[in-house]
């Protein structure tokens, strides 16, 4: 007569079918490819103004009042109408890219003439349905109208695009990393482990992803304190889908194919709500009210605006990007390493003693 450990157990999960196992793989680029179509084309197919603030300098508050009203009669609900006192104040608005563009009135700069202040570093989207509109509003006035470009792009980003791929490289590096690591070497992904991996590999990625942009491509100039930006927002990528890739491990004990959805939130947030919230592509001010939100709670937001600002605007306004980059790498620190944490470590300790148990009976055996 002996002893075992197979008394005590547990009733093993009907493995999958064939059929079951291709529905599951399948599912991950089936949905990521529909949330991609549906989201991005949401946000993008139709750009037009919708509420873009627009400062507007006049000599007096009667002028202001009255263009206010005339702009608001021609354009419906495509700008917020901001009334500022003079030029200076106007331009420092738009540089600051707390307006998107800013119309000084003939009263202000002369009969017949008006001026337009645009960024076209903001995105070139922005600059030219700015253009367009109030060119077509002062021509309907009989005004000329100049337009001034605040901060314009460098020649060697003419369409602007350089700042959004650089800010997704960094994000994409920190997923995929993730992904790559919760199946080819699961123990890295203990939370201890984990933290220094992820943190010294966000360093790494901070650096090639500029020096690929940068001094390699070209398309950018300098600046290599955007290295650190792009190992917190690397390090962000890599905390959002660890969290995620946490959260659905239970799912691989039914079948393997299931891990892979944890993929889906995280790009889902990072990227597919990421992208057409950041303004890179066409004008955030040219898209629903829903993303115009996103783009004040987002990280892809985040970070694309820091990096304009560090390239084109002198740092301006980096505070509330660095905030919102900063609550997200806390957050996700605490979600990563506190809560899951504690429950990652009950089923090790549970593990090792499935493990040490059939080992500890075999000498009792007859």
């Amino acid at each position: 007569m002996s002893t075992t450990s197979g008394q005590h157990a547990r009733a093993r999960t009907k493995p999958s079918t064939p059929l079951t196992k291709y529905v599951l793989v399948s599912a991950f680029p089936f949905l990521m490819a529909v949330m991609m179509l549906s989201v991005m084309l949401t946000a993008m197919h139709q750009p037009s103004p919708n509420h873009m603030p627009l400062a507007v300098v006049t000599s007096t508050s009667t002028q202001a009042d009255r263009v206010s009203g005339q702009l608001a009669a021609a354009t419906k609900e495509a700008f917020d109408v901001r009334a500022v006192a003079t030029k200076a104040e106007a331009k420092e608005l738009v540089l600051k890219r707390e307006v998107a563009g800013a119309y000084i009135d003939p009263s202000v700069q002369g009969a017949g003439q008006a001026v337009l202040y645009v960024a076209g570093a903001s995105g070139p989207s922005q600059a030219q349905v700015l253009t367009t509109s109030l060119t077509g509003f002062a021509t309907a006035q009989g005004i000329t109208l100049q337009k001034e470009d605040l901060a314009p792009l460098p020649a060697s980003d003419g369409s602007g695009i350089s700042a959004l791929y650089l800010s997704l490289g960094w994000l994409l590096s920190g997923a995929i990393f993730v992904l790559v690591v919760s199946a080819a070497a699961p123990p890295l992904m203990r939370p201890r482990s984990f933290a220094m991996v992820a943190a010294g590999w966000a360093v790494f990625m901070g650096f090639a992803v500029w020096l690929t942009v940068g001094p390699i491509i070209g398309a950018i100039d300098g600046h290599p304190e955007l290295i650190a930006l792009g190992a917190a927002a690397s390090f962000v990528g890599a905390l959002v889908t660890a969290f995620f890739a946490r959260l659905f491990t239970p799912l691989s004990k039914y079948n393997a194919a299931l891990a892979q959805v944890a993929a889906i939130p995280a790009i889902g947030i990072l990227v597919i709500l990421g992208v057409p919230s950041s303004g890179g592509a066409i004008s955030v001010w040219m898209e629903a009210s829903f993303f115009q939100w996103l783009h004040d709670v987002l990280p892809m937001p985040a970070i694309l605006d820091t990096v304009r600002s560090v390239l084109y605007f002198d740092a301006r306004t980096l505070g509330g990007n660095i905030t919102v980059l900063l609550s997200w790498i806390f957050v996700f620190l605490i979600l990563n390493f506190v809560p899951l944490s504690r429950r990652r470590q009950a089923e090790d300790a549970a593990s090792d003693r499935e493990v040490t148990a059939p080992a500890a009976a075999d000498p009792v055996s007859v």
